[in-house]
């Protein structure tokens, strides 16, 4: 299991309400990215971006310019789970993520380039199955049902992922890893229940109604 203080970078520096423009930009330049933390008496106050700048007004020169803070809400704690440092960069669209304790005071950044490649690495790492995707209305979706249907074939969901579907959003599209390579025995069995199942990387390998349902994924997906 990955939590954040896992994810900490030890390359991104953090910088005080008094460190200069020129050093902030020189850090942007440097480091390839266009935030920073801000720290005050080691408690995290807020990041400095690139974008926070545009509006300033440097008429009387950068040195007269306090740094401007945004994202003050942004941060997660050290014991964090991934999938919910995963939420707060879809729901504020940032490229860091502090970590602080319940006493706010500052542990170290998350750079969420980095994070993605680790949640790669994970899935990339995984044990060797085949993926399934289902189509279900969200007032019908169980994943305990999904989990007995699919291990009545001993077969094991290692893991599941769940979204709205963008084109309706009473349904839901499920993602299922599976420990196997053989499925047929498993979309049988979905089948038998009624699942509208729209993919399966099963399919995907050579069969022509595979092509179909890919597709079908895919847009849905929004791919």
């Amino acid at each position: 299991m990955q939590i954040a203080k896992d994810l900490l970078t030890t390359t991104l520096p953090s910088i005080t309400p008094d460190t200069s423009l020129e050093c902030v930009f020189s850090y942007y330049e440097e480091l390839n990215i266009l935030s920073l933390p801000v720290i005050k008496n080691d408690k995290y106050i807020g990041m400095v971006m690139e974008q926070d700048f545009f509006d300033l007004d440097l008429s009387e020169g950068v040195k007269s310019v306090k740094l401007p803070l945004s994202n003050e809400e942004v941060s997660v704690l050290p014991t964090t789970h991934l999938y919910d440092c995963l939420r707060i960069v879809d729901e504020f669209d940032v490229e860091i993520i502090p970590v602080v304790d319940k006493e706010n005071k500052y542990h170290g950044t998350i750079i969420v380039k980095d994070m993605m490649d680790e949640v790669a690495r994970m899935h990339a790492d995984q044990i060797e199955g085949s993926v399934v995707a289902l189509r279900i209305e969200a007032i019908h979706y169980s994943l305990e049902d999904l989990s007995r249907w699919v291990e009545s074939n001993n077969v094991k969901i290692l893991s599941a992922f769940v979204e709205v579907d963008t084109n309706d959003a009473k349904m839901v599209i499920v993602t299922l890893k599976l420990n196997t390579m053989n499925v047929e025995a498993v979309l049988a069995t979905f089948e038998r229940f009624s699942m509208n199942v729209i993919f399966s990387s099963a399919f995907a390998e050579g069969k022509d109604e595979g092509r179909d349902r890919l597709d079908n994924l895919m847009r849905y997906l929004e791919l």
